[in-house]
């Protein structure tokens, strides 16, 4: 149908330019981002208490601050949502690069150091509230030469297999915690 924009797993011109300056092979694969739901439901609060206001009409300043700010913030979280599932992990077969935003960061496999694990729990007093799980792949930068870091989490989808493919792909073994669901 025209005029009607599909989601597409084909890199955009800058990761495949990216890729090309770094010889980072063919082109295998997208891994898509998902967006937080923590996010989704704030601003559908956000949404609720404004609509309130309106229907209702704010007797304060700070009900009008709510009206006029919480649309805003509503806004923003909506673009940056959009940019960021716009993006995704592109795998080459010498590499791969995360675009999300602005952001394209590109490592080559052989350049890869480590992956490992890690899961961080919340409370909220004693009472556990939740948890985040993410892996960090560490990699000699090629600008500096030094050590630099990327993280992934769950906001990619099926992050396990993601870290296992990474893993493969790289030789380099999977260390500490390796399991998102393992306590």
């Amino acid at each position: 149908m025209a005029g009607t924009s599909k989601p597409t797993n084909t890199p955009g011109p800058r990761v495949l330019a990216r890729a090309a300056r770094d010889n980072l092979g063919k082109f295998k694969q997208r891994v898509r981002r998902r967006p937080g739901l923590g996010g989704a439901a704030a601003c559908l609060v956000i949404l609720v208490v404004v609509m309130n206001f309106l229907a209702n009409g704010p007797e304060n300043a700070w009900g009008r601050g709510v009206v006029v700010v919480g649309p805003l913030v509503v806004v923003t979280w909506g673009y940056v949502w959009f940019q960021r599932t716009r993006g995704g992990l592109y795998l080459f077969s010498d590499g791969f690069v995360d675009a999300a935003g602005r952001r394209v960061v590109s490592v080559a496999w052989s350049e890869i150091r480590s992956i490992e694990g890690e899961k961080t729990q919340f409370a909220i007093g004693s009472l556990p509230a939740g948890s985040a799980f993410a892996y960090e792949v560490a990699f000699a930068a090629r600008v500096t030469g030094h050590e630099a870091v990327w993280r992934f989490n769950t906001t990619y989808s099926d992050v396990h297999e993601l870290a296992r493919l990474i893993s493969r792909r790289s030789g380099v073994p999977v260390t500490g915690l390796t399991d998102p669901y393992q306590l």
